[in-house]
């Protein structure tokens, strides 16, 4: 007898595959915010006395506040979403590379998901404790491009089979690049915590050592989350820099989004990139709210996948690779 999975047609599978999306999606997200939160409370944020706890833990001092209940509680609920997102999306993975008829393009999709995944497990074991900055990075961008992926393949076929023109194309890979590069700038920002080094708005002017938190694979040195840290200057002054150019490509991507008929997604685009911008600023004048910082990260997700929609797309489904 065939199962109702290996006789279900190619369109029954796609939409099926599409509302695990979703899932997928769902519960990254989930993944992606305790992350944040078990990285920014281990990190010192919202501690006692501030902001001396933030020192100490660049010095490699663990908060206490990182062995309290929230923080365990928070990552045993990590550990049961991060291994339930990867049975579904094994179980995704068999669906879409079921032959006759195969789910071509969501196969390759899903198995780009699963390969950042496993890399995400590689990461996991270094995570915790570790003080160089391209083990944070590693993982922020992961999951950052999980949920980008995962939003983009639960996308209904109209909008994933729609053509873009050449300026909404361009501008989409043009403010999707630049958002990543934001992205790992602010990660260094925090893992080389740096959030303290520049607390005004303008006047960061990086000096000779200016640039130490720039490399990924530097662990952060004296004064590392101290006002004022001199280290963190340089990587401050290019994320804001940064800023500015997210700004107009996104923007410059909404206006072609509007212009195709995309207004929903323009206007999506508008709302985030204005409210990461208003909460970066509030990072940088407020000592670095724990709050703020989480929906900072939060923002970033929901923006990078928002330009992911939006990337050109030939074709959505083959009957075989």
């Amino acid at each position: 007898m065939h199962s109702p999975i290996a006789s279900m047609t190619l369109p029954q599978r796609s939409s099926l595959l599409r509302r695990a999306a979703w899932l997928c999606a769902a519960l990254v997200l989930i993944v992606i915010s305790l992350s944040a939160f078990l990285r920014q409370s281990n990190a010192g944020l919202g501690c006692t006395p501030w902001p001396a706890c933030h020192a100490r833990a660049a010095a490699g001092e663990a908060p206490q506040e990182a062995a309290g209940p929230t923080q365990r509680g928070a990552r045993a609920v990590h550990r049961v979403t991060a291994s339930s997102l990867l049975v579904l999306l094994l179980g995704m993975a068999a669906l879409a590379w079921m032959p006759t008829p195969r789910a071509g393009v969501e196969g390759r999709q899903i198995l780009l998901a699963l390969g950042l995944v496993l890399f995400l497990a590689l990461l996991g074991p270094f995570t915790s404790g570790s003080r160089v900055p391209a083990v944070t990075l590693g993982n922020l961008l992961g999951g950052l491009l999980l949920f980008a992926v995962c939003v983009r393949l639960a996308l209904p076929p109209a909008a994933r089979s729609a053509r873009a023109g050449p300026p909404l194309g361009r501008w989409a890979w043009t403010a999707f690049a630049l958002l990543l590069m934001q992205m790992v700038l602010g990660g260094l920002i925090s893992a080389g915590y740096a959030g303290l080094s520049c607390p005004q708005l303008l006047g960061c002017h990086p000096g000779a050592q200016g640039w130490l938190a720039l490399s990924p694979w530097q662990v952060p040195g004296a004064g590392a989350g101290l006002p004022q840290y001199a280290g963190g200057v340089g990587v401050q002054w290019l994320h804001r820099l940064g800023t500015l150019a997210v700004l107009a490509a996104v923007i410059a991507l909404a206006l072609a989004a509007w212009r195709a008929g995309r207004r929903k997604s323009a206007t999506v685009l508008v709302t985030l990139v204005a409210l990461q911008t208003e909460l970066g600023m509030v990072l940088a004048l407020g000592a670095l709210p724990l709050g703020a910082a989480l929906a900072h990260n939060l923002l970033a997700a929901l923006l990078l996948a928002t330009v992911a929609t939006l990337l050109p797309r030939a074709r959505v489904l083959s009957p075989g690779l």
